[in-house]
């Protein structure tokens, strides 16, 4: 029989749990707002060549990425960190629990096996706001009903991360004592 987890280690789980709801959600809303913001841009009549993402296009992000660093929206280091934190997301989708077994099943634990990137969320909440600004001096925006959808959710979500944060840097500390 396996020993049942402790409360650090719940809590930890609820952490990434609901980090990885909002990454998820963010990456398909940035995704979104970028090709649809691009594509309508380029769909306006003072515009004279064609269109850079027509419907249909294949690896259309990675191609409005690389729109983005040619117009200077962001840098091409940004992109990639970007393309990395899009990576998490299908990981997420695909293999969830390589991103948890570390806490979940660490016997099961392979040297393979990602480490959890906690900051990933809070590096792409800043990208996502960058973008937005800076997409607002270059293009004309798509504004889509996702955001408004989620809104509630989302602040949601981030109070209990925030409540989340202090209850594990509490039990982490309480943790560090017992074993010293």
């Amino acid at each position: 029989m396996r020993p049942k987890l402790r409360a650090l280690e719940k809590n930890i789980l609820k952490y990434r749990a609901l980090q990885m709801v909002l990454l998820l959600h963010q990456v398909e809303s940035l995704k979104s707002f970028v090709i649809g913001s691009i594509q309508s841009s380029d769909s306006l009549p003072t515009r004279q060549r064609k269109p850079r993402l027509p419907p249909g296009t294949k690896n259309i992000a990675k191609k409005a990425w690389r729109i983005l660093v040619e117009e200077g929206v962001i840098t091409q280091e940004e992109s990639s960190d970007i393309q990395g934190i899009i990576d998490i997301r299908n990981q997420i989708g695909h293999s969830i629990h390589d991103l948890v077994n570390d806490i979940s099943a660490p016997w099961y634990k392979r040297s393979a096996d990602p480490v959890y990137d906690y900051f990933a969320l809070e590096r792409f909440e800043a990208y996502r706001e960058k973008i937005s600004e800076e997409m607002g001096k270059k293009f004309v925006l798509l504004i889509g009903f996702r955001e408004l959808s989620f809104d509630e959710a989302e602040k949601t979500y981030k109070e209990e991360l925030t409540r989340l944060h202090k209850r594990i840097s509490r039990q982490y500390a309480d943790r560090k004592r017992e074993l010293a």
